[in-house]
């Protein structure tokens, strides 16, 4: 039986796409081809999934609800239904090692049919790259799982000693009567970290050049080259290429710089995540490791001369939460699964208290020398190093079983012993001290950890006791060192355990090249700490505990402790999810978030057909959220970082009533105000404030005199059973560029900071015992880390003296779950797609957490208040927002790297019977899907109700502005009417090299031509205001949707988009 989550699925997304993949314009799709036909194909992708076959956490042994390859296939799937016959499905490796799945496979029942292949067979895939930890277990392992494969792994780079490639580089599938190349590629850091698995059996040569040779070899042969490869983009190396003699490990944007005839890129190995890159014209995409996400790439197709060629890409990324597991790959994975549970449950000994990883990266603790000293006593070692892998772990009281284990020790390592000098035991220290900042630079107060070293390549050694001093500069931290009692002179001599892909030079530790291997008995480390247990039976800390390194300065160690709480992290330094918010012993106040709702009633679906979103859904999420907090040991608050109404029909309709009404029922306690909350006019905004019954707070907001505006409130103070909560509301002061000018042109949006400062002293004065700041400014995150974040709010963050508890973000649509100086912030995207959670200690001790939740149809229980709520409203707009008013031929995305923008100002050139158009890409706010169009639809498109202004100004007034316009490191607009051609390179205001008019007239610098744009623009949004430099401005009686609806109407249907690029970057 078909799951019924599946067929929701497929049929939104049959929805979203129409019901057959894109047939050749205006023709049959079984019909031949001609030229001027188009097509679409979709190429999805997953990499890194290290044995994450089934929503299953083994070292838990509980569900995994993010991750899982029966996930990733359910998403896939829906996908094929929706274009069917267009779908190439893909891996970028490291597929065979990473989990006790895949270590019982290899190792304990490999006589049985390999799972990842079970699975991948199930899925159809059409072709993989072979990954570096393919090589884990050895060649013949790897040959036996490959020989299970019903589609071919690929490696153009892999060559066996008699110069014959290993493997295939290349495969080709026809999908649609399109002809897809791919061309696979492994990484040549596998020569380092599998030595003694490949030496005089395999070489791994340059990516670049190898995959070039086969780019040149299959390209006449098909219509698109796809090129997969486990290689991040650009990254360095964690080896040393010169003393290696090896090339880069991460070459993505090389391969798109250096390699001609590529047409999309999918990498990994670096456990990132990559949506839509574009180097040097072509695409790049990278789905989040561990099958915690899908990639999906778009190639449109142009039929021209008789062949089909790429006429344009897209990538998106879809998550695996909330989506049901495939039955058909738990089918096919259910037999190594089970033995697996058996494996990792075997219980192997006891311990009588718990223990914890959580601070091993800032002090010495006892788990990592439980690690140390049975490596260092094995290998008869003066000293021993690892890393602490997973500072999640943990040994919990009580039995000890192999999955706890094997949580500590993830990799399949083996011990080895080496013969060091003192001074390659120092710069080994110093070179592990490179994990950390300089603490007391600006860099280190916005992250204290270097997000560019993975937490696996800091190493914690035993036998030396020492010091490291992070407030030094790198290569002078290592400020005492000393083994029993002496310090260490250059020239002493120790023997050092370790493991092997550190003793090969793993991680970029080359002090160890050449040093003498003086023990390798090939035990892999797990096993002998699984016999340490079993041959102790009790494990207690003081058998094991010695303190022989620290952290300095302490304050330090400490900020770097706070935000590595901030998330929970994988082997690779990275956050593997949100901490969870336990609710454990003890008070807590738990803070739910949301902002930039944007009067989204309803469920959004994205390009895949996945429905995110929609009222009742984003309630529900509320109610679960409230639910896990239980009083009187936890009470809840709702807050709101702000755009709580302008976007839809049906808030619009209302000026954000509906909302209002949707907020006060759910028991929302305090909103910051929005720029977008000013749209409509004081007047209207005057009006929701006083329809509702929870605050609207602007503390930063002045009137042009300085002095507080009287109808905004500042701040608020609320009564919780056990605790006082004062909440501060700020305002972003980008305000009066990102709203209508003249609604806001009596008010001022000053720096919070002191503002902040001073009604945090007032709040704690009036009894507060939190304070929290909610704040419509926002920030970005690196993707999967919880540091690197950089914006608004962040600096507010770094710039407070007063205590501040936690901050609730908005308007930069982002996901932010982060502690930056102690404070726990969050931003939860927009449109209710997700909630914050914030679960902060009241009191006493405890840990404060932070976590973004995503909210999907399939991810909770729908509200059934919020969805008569939002029934009804939707219904008042019924009627006048279904009535159709075009068919569109194939989906039309937002943003630069979209169509519809180009689509808008078209129409608003026609609509105006101008010379050029420019459109700001804010203003363009939601897809354009396929089928039919109806004025709903383009009303979410835009929904700002701005009017049409034409402006008429000379030539040379003309390049001056639209020099303005590609002055900016990103260029933020769409043009009609005209191609600019310009060099970034050049310095702003001389950018432009030429421009080619629509109705190829040459540019004149002395004739007058016809500007159009919003009356938005035109008033000075974003800062391009025009008028000044005008001959005239004439505003027009036509709204900007109204211009969309009838231009809509006078194309030939179906309408397609323009393909033309309109803002053409000179290349290097």
């Amino acid at each position: 039986m078909r799951s019924p989550t599946i067929s929701i699925l497929a049929a939104v997304a049959l929805l979203a796409w129409g019901c057959a993949p894109p047939a050749p314009s205006g023709r049959a799709a079984a019909a031949s081809p001609v030229d001027g036909d188009s097509t679409e194909l979709v190429v999805a992708a997953t990499t890194d999934v290290h044995g994450r076959l089934r929503g299953w956490d083994y070292y838990a042994n509980a569900a995994d609800t993010l991750r899982g390859l029966s996930r990733a296939a359910t998403i896939i799937d829906s996908v094929r239904q929706s274009r069917p016959g267009h779908v190439v499905l893909v891996d970028a490796g490291d597929l065979l090692q990473g989990n006790p799945l895949t270590y019982v496979a290899a190792r304990v029942d490999s006589a049985a049919p390999h799972p990842v292949m079970a699975a991948m067979n199930a899925m159809q895939y059409d072709a993989a790259a072979i990954g570096n930890h393919e090589f884990n277990y050895g060649l013949p392992t790897l040959t036996r799982a490959l020989a299970q494969a019903r589609f071919p792994f690929l490696a153009a780079n892999a060559y066996l000693p008699n110069g014959q490639r290993a493997w295939n580089g290349s495969h080709i599938v026809q999908r649609g009567g399109v002809r897809i190349a791919i061309v696979g590629a492994t990484n040549p850091g596998a020569m380092v970290w599998d030595r003694d698995n490949l030496a005089g059996r395999l070489q791994v040569r340059d990516i670049v050049s190898e995959v070039a040779r086969e780019v040149r070899a299959v390209r006449e042969r098909a219509d698109a080259v796809v090129v997969v490869m486990h290689s991040g983009l650009g990254e360095a190396s964690s080896y040393d290429t010169v003393a290696t003699g090896l090339p880069s490990e991460n070459v993505g944007a090389r391969v798109a710089r250096e390699v001609p005839g590529v047409d999309l890129i999918v990498i990994g190995h670096s456990h990132r995540e990559m949506a839509d890159s574009v180097v040097n014209g072509v695409t790049i995409v990278q789905p989040r490791n561990w099958a915690t996400s899908v990639a999906l790439a778009t190639l449109r197709f142009a039929r021209r001369d008789g062949r089909w060629h790429v006429a344009g890409t897209n990538g998106r990324i879809v998550p695996a939460a909330g989506h049901a597991e495939s039955p058909v790959v738990l089918a096919a994975t259910q037999r190594a699964h089970e033995a697996t549970v058996r494996w990792v449950n075997q219980t192997l000994g006891t311990t009588p208290v718990a223990w914890h990883a959580d601070s091993a990266r800032v002090s010495d603790v006892p788990l990592i020398d439980f690690m140390l000293e049975v490596q260092r006593a094995a290998a008869g070692a003066d000293l021993a190093s690892t890393a602490a892998f997973d500072i999640g772990a943990s040994l919990d009281a009580g039995p000890i079983t192999v999955a706890e284990v094997a949580r500590l020790y993830p990799y399949d390592n083996t011990l080895r012993a080496v013969r060091i000098t003192g001074r390659q035991l120092r710069d080994y220290l110093e070179y592990s001290a490179r994990y950390y900042r300089t603490a007391g630079t600006p860099e280190a107060a916005r992250s204290p950890v270097d997000p560019s070293v993975p937490g696996y390549n800091f190493d914690i050694v035993a036998g030396a006791d020492y010091t490291l001093d992070i407030s030094r500069p790198l290569g002078s931290r290592v400020t005492r060192l000393e083994v029993k009692g002496r310090p260490v002179a250059d020239g002493d001599t120790f023997t050092l355990a370790l493991n092997n892909y550190r003793q090969t030079g793993g991680g970029g530790y080359a002090m160890l090249r050449g040093a003498p291997v003086v023990y390798d008995r090939q035990e892999e480390i797990r096993e002998l700490l699984i016999a340490e247990v079993r041959r102790r039976g009790t494990l207690r800390p003081e058998d094991f505990a010695v303190r022989n390194w620290e952290l300095r300065p302490a304050e330090a160690g400490a900020a770097a402790w706070r935000a590595m709480q901030g998330a929970t992290f994988d082997a690779s330094g990275a956050a593997r999810r949100a901490a969870p918010a336990r609710l454990a012993a003890g008070r807590w106040l738990r803070i739910i978030s949301s902002n930039d709702f944007h009067g989204a009633f309803e469920a959004r679906a994205d390009g895949n057909g996945v429905a995110w979103g929609g009222a009742p859904w984003f309630a529900g999420a509320i109610v679960a959220a409230r639910a896990e907090c239980t009083p009187p040991a936890c009470v809840s608050l709702w807050l709101d970082g702000g755009d709580e109404f302008q976007g839809t029909p049906a808030s619009n309709l209302t000026f954000g009533a509906s909302v209002v009404d949707l907020f006060s029922r759910l028991g929302l306690s305090a909103s910051a105000l929005g720029n977008h909350e000013f749209d409509w006019g004081v007047d209207s905004l005057r009006a929701r404030m006083r329809q509702a019954p929870y605050a609207i707070l602007g503390a930063n907001v002045r009137d042009t005199a300085g002095r507080d505006v009287p109808w905004i409130r500042n701040d608020t103070l609320i009564e919780l059973p056990g605790v006082r909560v004062g909440v501060i509301g700020i305002a972003t002061v980008e305000t009066p560029r990102v709203t209508r000018a003249s609604n806001v042109a009596a008010l001022r949006f000053v720096d919070p900071v002191p503002v902040v400062d001073a009604h945090a002293r007032a709040l704690r004065a009036r009894g507060a015992d939190v304070v929290v700041v909610i704040a419509h400014a926002g920030a970005f995150c690196d993707r999967g880390t919880a540091t690197g974040c950089e914006g608004e709010i962040v600096d507010l963050a770094n710039r407070v003296t007063e205590k501040v508890d936690a901050i609730v973000s908005g308007h930069t649509h982002s996901r932010v779950a982060t502690v930056v100086r102690g404070i726990p912030i969050v931003q939860a995207r927009s449109r209710g797609m997700a909630i914050g959670v914030i679960d902060l200690p009241v009191g006493g001790a405890g840990t404060p957490a932070v976590e973004v939740r995503d909210v999907g149809r399939g991810s909770v229980a729908a509200d059934s208040v919020a969805s008569a709520l939002t029934a009804a409203v939707v219904a008042r707009t019924a009627e006048r927002f279904s009535a159709p008013v075009a068919t569109i031929a194939e989906r039309m995305e937002p943003g630069l790297r979209g169509t519809l923008g180009n689509l808008v100002a078209d129409a608003q050139r026609y609509a105006a019977a101008g010379d050029v158009a420019v459109m700001n890409r804010g203003g363009v706010r939601a897809p354009l899907g396929a089928g039919t169009a109806t004025r709903g639809a383009l009303f979410e498109v835009q929904p700002f109700g701005n009017v049409l202004v034409r402006i008429r100004l000379r030539g040379a007034d003309l390049r001056d502005y639209l020099e303005r316009l590609v002055a900016r490191d990103e260029v933020n607009f769409h043009l009609s009417g005209v191609h600019v051609h310009y060099d970034p390179a050049r310095p702003a205001g001389t950018r432009i090299t030429r421009l080619e008019f629509a109705d190829a007239r040459p540019y004149d610098p002395r004739r007058v031509y016809r500007l159009v744009m919003t009356d938005f623009l035109a008033a000075g949004g974003y800062g391009l205001g025009l008028t000044e430099r005008a001959l005239g401005v004439e505003e027009l009686p036509t709204v900007d949707v109204d211009a969309l609806a009838d231009y809509l109407r006078s194309r030939p249907s179906p309408v397609r988009a323009p393909t033309d690029a309109r803002l053409i970057p000179q290349k290097p």
